[in-house]
C-alpha cells in the first residue's frame, strides 16, 4: 500500500492583516483659543479707543483765553497746567511771553506759577498743545488771566486744565499690553499646534518610509510515500 501526503493546509497562502490605525488624537490647544487671543486683542483695541475719546473730551474741557490777550475763568482749588495752543505746538513751538494770572476778589488764592518741568503735548485733529506752566490754586474763585507775546500766531489761546500725562499712560499701556498679549498669544498658540501635529504624523511618516514587510511563506514538505 502505497500513501503519499502532501504539504498541510490545502497549500494555500497565508494572507497579511494590515493593522487598523487608532482615530487621531484631538490636537491641542484647540482652535478656541484663537478666539480667545481675538478678544484679548479687540479689548486692547477697544480701550484704547475709549480712552482716546476721553482723553478728547477732557482737552476739550478746558477752559482758554486768547494768546496773547485778556480773559476771565473760574477754577477750584487743585494744581493747574497751562497750555499754550497754536500752530506747531505739538512740535514745540512756543512763542516768547508772558502771563499774569490775578483773582478778581480778595478771596481766590493763587500761587506761585512755574515753569512746566518736562516735555508734554497733544494733538487732536487741528487742535495742538504744549505744557508751558504749573499752576497751583490754594483757595477756589474767578482769576483774570492777562498774557502779552510778540510773534504768537492768530488764534492761538492759552488753556488751563489738569495735567493729561496720567491719561496718556492709561491709555497707551493697557492698550499695548492687551494687543500685544492677543498677537503674541495667537502666535503662541499656532505654534504648539504646528508642533504637536508634526509629532503626531511622525509615525505614520515612518511607517510609509519602511520596506514593504514579506508575507511568510510556510515551506513545502515533500511527499511521504509508505510501501507496505
Amino acid at each position: 500500500m502505497v500513501t503519499s501526503a502532501g504539504p498541510p493546509g490545502g497549500g494555500g497562502e497565508a494572507s497579511a492583516v494590515a493593522p487598523v490605525a487608532p482615530p487621531p488624537a484631538k490636537l491641542r490647544p484647540g482652535r478656541v483659543w484663537y478666539w480667545v487671543a481675538l478678544a484679548v486683542f479687540l479689548a486692547g483695541v477697544a480701550w484704547g479707543v475709549v480712552a482716546f475719546v476721553a482723553s478728547v473730551g477732557r482737552v476739550d474741557s478746558f477752559q482758554r483765553v486768547p494768546y496773547p490777550g485778556t480773559g476771565v475763568i473760574s477754577l477750584t482749588r487743585g494744581d493747574y497746567v497751562i497750555y499754550y495752543e497754536g500752530p506747531g505746538a505739538s512740535s514745540g513751538d512756543v512763542p516768547a511771553g508772558n502771563v499774569n494770572v490775578l483773582p478778581l476778589s480778595g478771596s481766590p488764592d493763587v500761587g506761585n506759577m512755574t515753569s512746566y518741568s518736562g516735555s508734554l503735548t497733544y494733538q487732536f485733529g487741528s487742535r495742538e498743545g504744549k505744557a508751558i506752566a504749573s499752576l497751583p490754586i490754594t483757595r477756589s474763585g474767578r482769576f483774570r488771566v492777562r498774557s502779552t507775546a510778540s510773534a504768537a500766531p492768530s488764534g492761538s489761546h492759552l488753556a488751563f486744565g489738569s495735567s493729561i500725562a496720567g491719561w496718556i499712560v492709561a491709555a497707551a499701556v493697557p492698550t499695548a499690553v492687551l494687543v500685544l498679549a492677543g498677537i503674541v498669544g495667537a502666535i503662541v498658540v499656532a505654534i504648539i499646534r504646528h508642533t504637536r501635529a508634526k509629532r503626531a504624523r511622525l509615525p505614520q511618516l515612518l511607517e510609509l518610509a519602511a520596506p514593504p514587510a514579506v508575507p511568510h511563506q510556510p515551506h513545502a514538505l515533500p511527499p511521504l510515500r509508505v510501501v507496505m
